[in-house]
């Protein structure tokens, strides 16, 4: 039996040589396709795990996203996270058979929460707020303030226009004057009043005022502040003064209620009155809510014909005892003045206390007669809570807050933030300035047979 001898053409050599080299040519660019992949998801696990760093202490206090790009500084440190970055790409760089590695890595842009007068901040204070209140709460929270501080404005022009004319028959008091002392002469006692500490007169007898102090050069809205790079845009901000001033109330205390390891105790007064320590903020609050219901007290003294008749007769019969009849309008006017100043400290010490006060004082939650002027320090140790009906001490302060700028809230709103975040183990160099919510990077990859690929990645905690 003949053996067969197996053979090979020149055209099958040909066509095996094309087909293994088209195999070939697929494994490579296989390859070379897996490395780009490869690099591109280690671009996507470097900024991924770069955001996964963010700072919890500001996300469990104050439902804010911020990566502390500070890492322990006052200042950002861009090298940090490049070289943060590098290393979380590496392992997915170094599986596989692609041999991809990082030729380099740079940040070409970030936003920090300061950028742009706080847009960044404002836009978080804005989404955290909807999700806690909700649409119907939110709408109801502006009718009020818009509604009340109309109100209040009213009452500022209507004082500020003068006592209106009204007839009154004050021959009696003129002819048979009563005998006037240093205790129930009411324009020496209110001129006493307005001489006196004010804290002392409407804070509660069995209430210590906090001596908190922070430091305002350190402050976020004293200092200069670092700026991020590129152009990178930030969150939209449409929170405006009444989201802002909700979470100021939410997120942090006030003299009725603190919030516990806080640098201040009253930083909403603080947001108020911009002071450095908790003293000088409660009494700048306390002078505006005086201011407050001063002016509502005016108005109704001006609109009450009996309490207007007794501000006239008293004055008649103190001009008739000076002998100067002419001086009867001023004499009137101050009277007023000053009998409304008083009604306003037993109003704010009843805020104090926890209680309530209209806007529009009435018959009824009028609490001092002109002829109690004598009894006014009296009355001003009382620490009797008279009524939980009208406006306490909260809405007062929202009150204030609406009447300020959105961007004053903002900066001082972080100053607590920050002073706040720094009184806790390990963050006293914690800076608020150096929280990062958006950034860009570029990354250069080298593959199989030296191919580059550039990733350009941007992430934020807005996106």
């Amino acid at each position: 039996m003949k053996k067969c001898r197996g053979s090979m053409t020149i055209t099958m050599c040909l066509v095996f040589s094309i087909l293994l080299s088209l195999l070939l040519s697929g494994i490579q660019l296989a390859r070379t396709q897996a490395g780009r992949i490869q690099a591109m998801h280690a671009a996507d696990t470097g900024i991924y795990s770069i955001f996964a760093q963010y700072d919890k202490d500001l996300l469990d206090s104050y439902d804010l996203f911020y990566l502390d790009a500070g890492y322990g500084s006052s200042q950002v440190n861009p090298s940090f996270i490049v070289r943060q970055m590098e290393s979380f790409m590496k392992p997915t760089l170094e599986t596989g058979l692609t041999r991809c590695q990082i030729q380099s890595c740079a940040i070409t842009g970030y936003v920090l929460s300061t950028d742009e007068n706080a847009r960044s901040f404002m836009g978080q204070v804005s989404r955290a707020v909807k999700n806690q209140l909700g649409t119907q709460a939110i709408s109801s929270l502006r009718d009020f303030l818009e509604q009340t501080d109309s109100t209040l404005k009213n009452q500022e022009e209507q004082k500020g226009q003068g006592l209106p004319d009204m007839e009154f028959d004050v021959t009696e008091a003129e002819e048979h004057p009563p005998a006037f002392t240093e205790t129930n002469n009411p324009i020496a006692i209110l001129k006493r009043l307005r001489e006196l500490g004010i804290l002392g007169l409407v804070l509660p007898s069995d209430r210590q005022v906090s001596q908190k102090e922070i430091s305002l050069t350190d402050t976020l809205s004293h200092r200069t502040l670092q700026k991020g790079m590129g152009t990178l845009q930030s969150q939209n901000n449409d929170s405006g003064k009444l989201l802002m001033q909700a979470y100021v109330m939410d997120k942090l205390g006030n003299y009725i209620t603190e919030k516990d390891g806080h640098a201040l105790s009253y930083e909403a007064e603080y947001i108020i009155g911009g002071r450095a320590s908790d003293e000088e903020n409660l009494k700048a609050t306390v002078h505006r809510l005086i201011a407050i219901r001063e002016a509502a007290n005016c108005v109704y003294l001006y609109t009450d014909p009996q309490k207007r008749e007794e501000a006239a007769m008293t004055a008649a019969a103190l001009c008739s005892l000076l002998l100067i009849p002419e001086g009867m309008a001023i004499a009137e006017a101050l009277i007023i003045a000053g009998w409304a100043y008083a009604e306003s400290l037993l109003d704010v010490r009843q805020l104090m206390l926890g209680g309530s006060v209209p806007a529009i004082k009435s018959t009824e939650s009028w609490q001092l007669n002109l002829s109690q002027i004598g009894q006014i320090f009296t009355l001003l140790q009382s620490d009797t809570i008279r009524s939980h009906s009208g406006l306490n001490y909260q809405n007062y302060l929202h009150l204030l807050l609406y009447s300020s700028s959105e961007q004053t809230q903002a900066f001082r709103c972080m100053d607590m933030i920050e002073q706040n975040i720094r009184t806790l183990p390990k963050r006293s160099s914690f800076y608020m300035d150096s929280c990062i919510e958006s950034l860009e990077t570029e990354t250069i990859f080298t593959g199989p047979q030296q191919k580059t690929w550039s990733a350009v990645r941007t992430y934020g905690y807005d996106m």
